[in-house]
């Protein structure tokens, strides 16, 4: 397929108009206008009290774990919100949904990944593989019935705001058949398709007449077979480092081509992994315990996170914590790679720690030992039907080529997302992306995302930071949906004053360093667009309260028609009337 034409940064662009077969919803008054009335030339006060909530109708897109927590979370908090999401997957979890590759597994403590909602205390082992995760979230789906939620098979092709109705008209198609494209519309639109699931085969020439099994590691075939196969793979990643020990044993020989240096480390809150930063696996009796002391498992669960969050110091360039954890993971790489110091040459890097993602990488530098293991740093310069050429003219021949090549981070929308004045959300961010706290962004009104550009992805379990951007979002439709808000968009300059300052601050940071890495996208000289430039604690403080002066609003009618006739439901719904008596009220935010 031919390369599609650079588009104009910023350009007005209606996208081509929908098929005639797509079946559109009945247009139906905006909720805003039903609950707060229409602007009128003689004003009326609207016999209701302060409080009265109108039915927003919310669509979520993406059924992994971001949609699984905003339903939770939606429905406890918000539950006059019309809530509905659509997931193009066969089943929900996202991530752990797609990826099934040998020794797949998360790579932070299984204890962080979870959450906050639904602790979970009888994880198998401090680090779990796919199938536990996977496992975890369909039992949270089910014992919190959040499934009646979510249409599967079900993929979003393209949204368009409509100005007249402030509502997003989104294009919808059933197991990719174009001729069941039909059209939804909502007050809200909120963007958790996810990170990691658009992934990409590298730029290699003639990569795709390999005449053996090409495989990406986001899309591993259910019935490949490697056993007795010479195999290459091609990446040093955090999933190839999860493959290697885990297909070593089975390969006749496994050719790893690797293009750069990474860190591999112990685990990540090593004191509560096994010797040697072994994995743990949890007895019975140590399980059971947990599940009958939840505050003792909260301490625990408390204390790993905790040590997440002390270890941002590091990441500071030139920082007394970067110069101490740069000497200690330097010297245990060299341990585990003992009379090879070519493999140390190879791998150990002289890039500062995190300027790519820290990999706990448990086997895999053992791996790298077996004698079935081959490393060649020569560079991949093309592939033909029976294996793979380097830059120094060696011709390595191989049964299986695997890829372990990463995902496209470029944040662009994998559908037309189309705002005010036309324009498209790809074309406003060509070349670069830029957001307002990772979650809002100028000419996309009544829209978020989840994770997106400038969002703490390298700091630790991406759980809490979802939950506390739903958090965040939900704040933004308690308002809505109380007050006579047709609209609500951030403000460009705030947009673009808070990504200057983040741009100016990331400059510090390690991850500016110079490597290559997924969060410049794969390009050693990219700026960094993808991450949040100070602590988890610092990001989520931020989230905490919405700055409502960064944001632009339209009304149905008198902004304060919400007043209402002068009572409140809480005196019509019967609560608390002497609420106030306490002396706790003020709530200031806490830094």
């Amino acid at each position: 397929m031919a390369a599609e034409a650079p588009r104009q940064a910023g350009k007005a662009r209606q996208g081509p108009t929908p098929s005639a077969n797509v079946k559109a919803v009945p247009r139906e008054p905006s909720s805003a206008e039903t609950t707060f009335g229409t602007f009128q030339a003689q004003y009326k006060v609207l016999d209701q009290p302060l409080g009265t909530s109108r039915a927003l109708k919310v669509i979520f897109l993406g059924g992994g774990a971001s949609g699984i927590n905003f339903a939770y979370q939606v429905r406890k908090f918000l539950p006059a919100i019309k809530f509905s999401g659509y997931e193009a997957n066969p089943e929900m979890g996202g991530t752990w949904f797609e990826n099934r590759y040998p020794g797949c597994g998360c790579d932070v403590p299984s204890h962080t990944y979870q959450y906050a909602w639904a602790p979970n205390p009888d994880w198998s082992a401090y680090y779990v593989g796919h199938k536990e995760i996977k496992e975890y979230f369909q039992k949270v789906i089910q014992d919190h019935d959040l499934a009646k939620y979510f249409k599967l098979n079900h993929r979003v092709i393209r949204a368009v705001w409509n100005e007249k109705t402030s509502q997003w008209y989104i294009t919808i198609r059933i197991n990719d058949d174009p001729a069941t494209d039909f059209e939804d519309s909502c007050d809200y639109f909120i963007n958790g398709s996810g990170i990691l699931n658009a992934w990409k085969y590298p730029d290699v020439p003639g990569l795709h007449s390999f005449k053996g099994p090409l495989v990406h590691s986001a899309n591993w075939p259910k019935d490949l077979d490697l056993k007795g196969k010479r195999v290459g793979l091609i990446g040093v990643g955090s999933t190839a480092t999860q493959i290697i020990p885990a297909i070593q044993p089975e390969v006749a020989h496994l050719t790893a081509f690797v293009r750069s240096k990474t860190w591999i480390t112990p685990p990540f809150g090593a004191q509560h992994a096994g010797p040697n930063g072994e994995n743990v696996f949890y007895t019975a009796e140590e399980r059971k315990k947990w599940v009958e002391d939840r505050d003792e498992y909260n301490r625990f669960r408390k204390s790993i996170e905790s040590e997440f969050n002390k270890r941002f110091r590091f990441l500071y360039k030139g920082s007394d914590e970067q110069k101490e954890i740069f000497d200690f993971f330097t010297k245990w790489m060299a341990e585990k790679l003992p009379g090879r110091p070519d493999l140390q040459d190879m791998l150990i890097p002289d890039f500062a720690v995190g300027c790519r993602r820290i990999t706990p990488g448990g086997g895999f530098l053992e791996a790298l030992m077996e004698p079935n293991v081959s490393l060649t740093k020569s560079a991949v310069v093309s592939v033909n039907e029976t294996g793979i050429t380097t830059a120094d003219g060696k011709h390595h021949e191989i049964d299986v080529l695997i890829c372990a090549t990463g995902f496209d981070l470029s944040f662009k929308p994998r559908f037309e997302l189309i705002g005010r004045n036309g324009i498209d959300l790809r074309d406003q961010w060509n070349p670069r992306p830029s957001a307002y706290l990772s979650t809002a962004v100028s000419n996309m009104p009544n829209y978020s995302m989840i994770m997106g550009p400038g969002a703490p992805l390298a700091q630790g379990s991406m759980i809490p930071s979802t939950e506390r951007i739903c958090e965040y979002i939900l704040q933004v439709l308690f308002r809505m949906s109380t007050e006579p808000i047709l609209s609500i968009e951030i403000k460009p300059e705030c947009e673009r004053e808070l990504w200057a300052h983040y741009q100016e601050q990331i400059k510090g940071m390690v991850w500016t360093s110079h490597c290559s890495s997924s969060f410049k996208n794969g390009n050693i000289n990219a700026p960094i667009d993808s991450l949040h430039p100070g602590s988890r604690m610092h990001y989520f403080a931020l989230l905490s309260w919405v700055r409502w002066e960064d944001y632009n609003y339209t009304h149905t009618n008198n902004r304060y028609a919400h007043l209402g006739n002068g009572l409140t439901t809480r005196e019509t719904e019967g609560r608390d009337l002497s609420y106030y008596l306490l002396d706790d009220m003020l709530k200031l935010p806490e830094y």
